[in-house]
Order: structure tokens, then sequence, then C-alpha cells
């Protein structure tokens, strides 16, 4: 099981790299290429089409839970059932409704899109859009099944091969059909997730039908019941990035929307280099909860010391490389993009120290706090978003949004601490204290010496010193931490040959 983790966990890291890359190879092909404007059409329209999760009835997030669950319980022919029903549940579902909610999606866009110019451009991608989300939403649902099978490593192969197909298909497609190419090549990729996860899906549990055919009442009742606080936390996700966008393209226009674009997926693909691995706990939480739920706490205090040593550097570090990437990702020096990639920075990266508490609640099927704390997360976005932008413009609802996000994902982690008696003293260790503190110490330090070489230094020996100021301060309290020396250790036992046969060591 450590061995699995530990391949899960690796090329899941690989995946967000590989993602990563490709994503910032294309964004700044897009922009150079559509122009802020329309590159901001596209960000809105997909926002928008996205309020359609709502209708998948929580049902993704409930398959993990209980294909873990049940496989844990060795009932193989059920687990059959339940993807067969989530699958025709949703794409059924979906398949009704979103021809039905088109009128509404184009009286949206119109609303919210400025420059009005724009809105044909909308209206003329929609339809793909629409497409788009019907195939990816149906894969997301054989991904966590993949998932459930605790093969996150075969999860993460698709999506780097669609990642480049999407890639490709976007340098061949749009210099020649502009927006409509982009829209084509993305309704492509999900085509081929799609198709590509079921057929792994069907690799690992041959005892699936080439087309999901059987549908269960009691499958259905089942996940539906576990996936209410899914669908809650659906509505109020729509409150949050969705309305975000939609704000940001009524009070600022859509140029301001291709700017949060570049910077919120930027900053979400470097988070994921540490969450993406951290979601192996929720079908290994999921198995414990049957056999060893007296391990859990442990693996949470773990889990957060571990978050400590990755997040206390890693988020100042991040935010004083943010003038360097701009320079490289926009093509220049930009003030709006530099300053909302550090307010989701500090958003984002914060917000990771939730996820110990938010991926255990999954695991374990507690979901009422995760609930709340999407809830809070969607009042206040739409109520700080909206105050703040009709004052400051775009700087007020990004920042609105900043807030959201740390309110929420804060209301999760001290619901779950309390819960399981967690004291801070029990999870921050004074080495991560002192990381902590050397860490924010070095970033005024690094800052500092940024502006003053700013005039002096050409672009790459400027973002040297500056990085080199910065690592000359954290190394030492960095390489002295005893997460440094376990995962050394812990990587080198997974490395050891293996006992024999006979040897009760688990295989």
């Amino acid at each position: 099981m450590k061995r699995r983790f530990f391949v899960n966990a690796v090329v899941s890291a690989v995946q967000v790299i590989v993602v990563g890359g490709a994503f910032f190879l294309l964004y700044p092909f897009l922009l150079r290429s559509l122009g802020e404007d329309l590159f901001g059409v596209w960000a809105v329209v997909l926002a928008t089409t996205s309020a359609s999760a709502i209708a998948n009835l929580g049902l993704a997030g409930s398959t993990l839970k209980f294909v873990a669950q049940y496989l844990a319980r060795n009932e193989q022919a059920y687990v059959d059932t339940l993807i067969q029903t989530a699958l025709l549940t949703i794409g059924g579902v979906l398949l009704v409704l979103l021809p039905l909610a088109y009128p509404l999606f184009r009286y949206i866009l119109a609303f919210i899109i400025t420059p009005r110019t724009l809105v044909p451009e909308a209206f003329q991608v929609l339809p793909y859009a629409l497409t788009s989300f019907w195939l990816t939403t149906v894969a997301t649902v054989t991904l966590s099944c993949l998932e459930g099978f605790q093969r996150i490593d075969l999860r993460g192969y698709l999506t780097m091969g669609t990642t480049a197909l999407y890639l490709g298909l976007c340098f061949w497609l749009v210099p020649e059909q502009g927006l409509i190419g982009l829209a084509r090549a993305q309704v492509i990729q999900a085509g081929t997730l799609c198709i590509g996860s079921w057929l792994l899906l069907r690799h690992l549990k041959p005892t699936l039908p080439a087309v999901p055919t059987h549908w269960s009442r009691r499958g259905f009742s089942e996940m539906l019941g576990y996936s209410i606080n899914f669908q809650i936390s659906s509505l109020a996700q729509l409150l949050f990035l969705p309305t975000t966008t939609a704000l940001l393209s009524r009070l600022g226009g859509t140029g301001v929307v291709s700017y949060f674009e570049m910077a919120n997926r930027m900053v979400v693909q470097l988070r994921a280099l540490v969450t993406t691995a951290h979601r192996a706990i929720v079908p290994a939480i999921a198995n414990l909860q049957e056999r060893a739920p007296e391990t859990i706490r442990q693996l949470y205090i773990t889990s957060m010391r571990l978050l400590f040593f990755l997040v206390f550097p890693g988020l100042p570090f991040l935010i004083i490389l943010t003038p360097p990437i701009a320079e490289i990702y926009v093509g220049g020096y930009n003030a709006t993009f530099i300053l909302y990639a550090d307010l989701l920075l500090v958003g984002w990266f914060l917000n990771i120290l939730s996820n110990p508490a938010y991926f255990a609640n999954l695991g374990t099927g507690d979901l009422h706090w995760n609930v709340i704390g999407h809830l809070i997360m969607g009042v206040m976005n739409v109520g700080l978003g909206y105050l703040l932008g009709r004052a400051f413009g775009g700087t007020g609802v990004v920042f609105g949004f900043t807030v959201a996000l740390l309110a929420g994902s804060a209301a999760v982690a001290i619901a779950y601490q309390r819960q399981h008696h967690l004291h801070l003293a029990d999870l921050l260790d004074p080495a991560s204290l002192r990381l902590g503190l050397a860490s924010l110490f070095a970033l005024g330090v690094a800052t500092l010496g940024y502006v003053v070489l700013l005039p002096s230094l050409s672009f790459f020996p400027r973002t040297l010193v500056v990085c080199t100021l910065y690592m000359s301060i954290i190394i030492i309290p960095l390489w002295r931490h005893p997460v440094r020396r376990d995962a050394i250790k812990w990587i080198r036992a997974l490395f050891r040959p293996r006992a024999s046969s006979s040897s009760p060591v688990e295989p």
C-alpha cells in the first residue's frame, strides 16, 4: 500500500508539472493570437457553463468514496453496478438539461460580457463549451473511479496525454480559426478524456460492459444520500469562481478576466504540486476507516507537518517570483497580473493547510463542515466581490475572492481539529515555526532587494540575486527540519529491496 501511495504521489506531481508546463506555453500563445478581450470571452463562457455542475447530483465525489469502500469489502459485482449507475445518471440528466438551459446561458452572457460588441463571439462558442462540459463531467466520474481503485497514476498518464493533445490542437487550429478553433480543440480533448478514462477503467474492471447499461435504484439512493452534501457544495461553488469571473467581466471587462484566468491557472497548477499528490489520501482514508480507524488522527498530524514544511517557504518564494514570471508568461511587466497572482497565491496556498481536514472528511464520509466551508466561501465571495468590486474594480473583486477563500478554509480546518481534540501545538512543531518566521523575514529582505536592484540590473541577474538572498536566509531552518530527514528515510525505504515472501513485511 505504501508503494502504491508513493507511485500515485509521484505520478500526480509529474502530471501537475506537465500540465502546468503545457498551459505556461499555451496561455501566452492565446493572449498573442486572440488578444486579451477574446481570451477573456472564452474564460467567461467556460465559467458560465460550469454552472451546469449543479445538475451532476454530486455523484462524481460520492463514486470515489463508494468504489474505494466496496472494493475494501471485496463486493466486486456491486462496484460494477455503482459505476454504471453513476455514469447513466449524470450523462442522462445533463443530456436533457443542457439544451434546455441554452437560452438562459445566452441571457447571462449578454448581461455580464463587456464590451457588448463581444457578445456575438460568446454566443458563437457557447455550443462548443456546453458539449465540452458534458464530456468532461462524464469523464470526471470514470476518473474518480480510477482514484477509488487507488490508480491515480493511470489518471495522471491520461491527463498528461490529453493535455498534450489539446496543446497541439490549439497551436494548429487557433491561428487559422481563432476563438472557434480554441473551442473545437477543447471539445476534442474532452471527448478523448471521456473515452480514454472509460477504457482504462474497463482494463482494471473487465467485468464492466462496453457501454453502461445497468442502473440500480439501490446504488443511486446510496450515492445520492451521500452526495447531497456535494450538491450543496456545488451550489456554493457556483457563488465562488464562476461568480468572480462574472463580476470581473461586468465590472472590469473581459480583458481583466484574461489576466485573472492566467494568474489563477498558474497559481492553481503550482498549488496542485502539493494537493494532487495529497488527494491519494482520500481512498486510503476510506480504506483505513474500514480497517484501522484509529490511525487516521496520526495521518492528519503527519500531513499537516508536511504541508507546513512545503507551504511556509514555498509561498513567499513564489510571491518573489511573480514579477519575473510575468516577464515570461504575460510578455512583460504587468501590474494587474502580478497583483492578482500575489493575492491568489496567498489565498490558494494557505487554503492548502485545510486540505488534510477536507480530504479526511471526504474519506470518512463526514462532510458537514466541508459543506459549511463552501457556503462561507460562496456567500462571502458574492458580498465582498460585489461591494469591493464597485469600489475598487477588478482588484476589489479578487481581494474579496481571497478573503472568502481563507475564511471558508479556516472554518473546515478549525472544526476538524476541535472534533478530534487537536491543538495547534500538536501540529505546529518548533521547527516549522522557525521555518515560517525565517521565510517571512526572507520575503521582506528579498522584496527590498528587488526594489533596490530594479533600475540597475537586467532581468536574469536581478532574479538570480533576489532568489539567492531568499534561499540564503531559509536554507538552515529548511535543512534542519525533521520532515526533510523523514522524507529521505521514507523514500529510501520504498526503494529498498523487498523481503522474501516468507517475511511478515507488507508487500
